[in-house]
């Protein structure tokens, strides 16, 4: 009876979860964010309050944990109501093996391929590198000391990508999922430790694996700490399931998997991040001081690739705008809503900016700053020649 509702409900839980939370794909449909306003919605009247739906939301931890109840009693009444048979019970644990192994794959593939063409670990912002270490939250900091190395990106995506292609096919799915059990857990604990806010996701993919794995752990329990060494029971096709079916149907959802996945990076021709095309201006600029030192002139200004423009000022602190571009004008607006706009144009003397911003006027002369050869970005070395 147990196990019958263990079944039912991961099919459930897993299925409604994985189909419902936000997560914008690029070729798959996307049914979570259209589903995204209307349980927002239901949630808010639940609790009186809003309740979004994001990374590790209290709203989407909510929500999780309403849907896990939900499909509890759902399955524990089919559990009761179905007729039982071994044949029944086999074909459900080969499907709800198989889906696991299905999605976990194609995240494995999305953050594998992601790591690898460096988009997720990307180079550290200027204004990221000219940001005192203390006044980082943990999360950019580990964000950006990874994103300095390319070969390990690239080793890091590897090893999520390989368990995600091993699973994908019957024969290797275990040795998929004990890899797969070995990354995540990394991506766990990294994410409990740098406070990333991706918990909830990354212990749900933890999870699949585990249950993906499971029969090769019960073999390597069985094998290492009892000494009784026999093949694992892999959930097995249904013989009414033909082959080419299934070899069909497989071979479409692999297509669609490396669409999904790699397609961003094959048809754009960027395969590293790294070297991607930046926006006009991009970059840190020292600010030259006014005689008299306005009040409001900051120390540093910067351009983030990702379309904001930042001050910095005298303490260290960073204040960010939204940066839209017009013919010879920055167009910019403050967290308040408030409009500046900035006209620029270089000469010999450096980057002139003259306009409003935040309701001051602005006269600033700004320098580029090499950010790029900071000693952070600067390559490794084999030897040390210094004690």
């Amino acid at each position: 009876m147990l196990a019958a509702f263990a079944r039912r409900w991961a099919l459930l839980f897993v299925g409604l979860l994985a189909l419902t939370v936000p997560f914008r794909y690029r070729v798959l449909p996307s049914v979570g964010t259209m589903l995204r306003p209307a349980l927002e919605t239901g949630l808010a009247r639940l609790t009186g309050q809003r309740a979004a739906l994001f990374s590790d939301s209290a709203g989407l931890w909510l929500y999780a944990g309403l849907l896990a109840l939900g499909t509890a009693l759902v399955a524990a009444a089919l559990a009761r109501l179905a007729r039982r048979t071994p044949v029944g019970e086999a074909r459900l644990w080969y499907a709800l093996h198989t889906g696991a192994a299905g999605l976990l794959a194609l995240h494995l593939l999305l953050y594998g391929f992601d790591k690898v063409f460096k988009s997720q670990f990307y180079l550290p912002e200027p204004n990221t590198l000219y940001t005192p270490l203390g006044q980082l939250s943990p999360d950019l900091a580990y964000w950006s000391v990874m994103g300095i190395s390319r070969f390990y990106s690239v080793f890091a995506g590897l090893l999520e990508v390989l368990p995600g292609l091993l699973l994908l096919w019957g024969r290797t799915r275990l040795l998929g999922g004990l890899l797969a059990v070995g990354v995540l857990a990394n991506v766990l604990a990294l994410n409990i430790g740098f406070d990333i806010s991706v918990k909830l996701w990354a212990g749900f993919l933890m999870g699949l694996a585990v249950l993906v794995a499971a029969p090769g752990l019960r073999t390597l329990y069985a094998g290492l700490v009892q000494e009784r060494w026999a093949a694992p029971r892999r959930p097995r096709r249904p013989a009414s399931w033909h082959g080419r079916t299934v070899g069909a149907v497989r071979g479409v959802l692999l297509s669609v998997l490396l669409l999904e996945t790699a397609g961003r990076a094959v048809q754009s021709g960027i395969f590293d991040d790294d070297a991607a095309p930046r926006p006009p201006l991009h970059g840190a600029y020292v600010v030259r001081p006014e005689r008299p030192a306005a009040a409001s002139q900051p120390r540093r200004v910067f351009v983030h690739r990702r379309g904001y423009f930042i001050t910095q000022d005298a303490n260290d602190q960073l204040h960010s705008y939204t940066l839209r571009y017009a013919p010879g004008y920055l167009l910019l607006r403050d967290e308040a809503g408030r409009p500046g706009t900035m006209a620029h144009w270089q000469d010999s003397a450096g980057l002139h900016l003259r306009g409003t911003l935040a309701g001051d006027s602005v006269r600033w002369l700004v320098r580029p700053l090499p950010w790029q050869q900071l000693p952070l970005l600067q390559p490794g070395h084999w030897t040390a020649d210094a004690e």
